[in-house]
């Protein structure tokens, strides 16, 4: 394992780490500078590759680590605390907030026509003929939903339609 000087190694993983290291603080933070986002992932998976060869060309040293009984209550501190942030999710997780575009579509679907028409900035007659213009029949007073089940459509085939009926002049 001859193939790049220990020196050479420490000197990239140095690097790496503050890179990676000062990019997962931006990104914790939310600051958004040029790629760093990228950055961070790339360096991120070259990090673990020249790691893996830092420790096979130090793999001696490394053994010897195990024989000590404070390296193995740091491993099992750093898995502890690993575990706290793992378990608990997975014992009772979280609701997830709601979803405000699913809740404005659960809501378009089931709300009337002549709503939805507005909505898009349309007169419902004029939805109403723009839907029987393509042989869908519907009414003001009837559903997305309503009329998708119909007509034999889905929702989106009539949302579509509704969305791009040429505006009322």
């Amino acid at each position: 394992m001859n193939v790049i000087p220990r020196n050479i190694l420490s000197a990239l993983l140095t690097v790496m780490f503050a890179v990676v290291s000062i990019t997962g603080v931006m990104m914790y933070f939310k600051i958004r500078v040029l790629s760093s986002e990228t950055l961070h992932i790339w360096l991120g998976f070259a990090f673990v590759a020249i790691s893996c060869l830092h420790l096979l060309k130090n793999w001696s040293g490394f053994i010897s680590y195990f024989k000590k009984r404070s390296t193995l209550l740091s491993i099992l501190f750093g898995f502890l605390v690993i575990l706290a942030f793992v378990v608990p999710p997975l014992v009772s997780p979280q609701e997830k907030g709601v979803n405000p575009k699913g809740k404005i579509i659960g809501t378009m679907m089931s709300a009337p026509l002549s709503k939805v028409a507005t909505f898009v900035d349309l007169d419902e007659e004029m939805m109403v003929k723009v839907l029987a213009d393509k042989q869908i029949l519907a009414s003001s007073k009837q559903s997305v939903t309503e009329i998708a089940k119909a007509n034999g459509k889905t929702n989106d085939e009539i949302l579509n339609i509704v969305f791009t009926a040429p505006k009322a002049q």
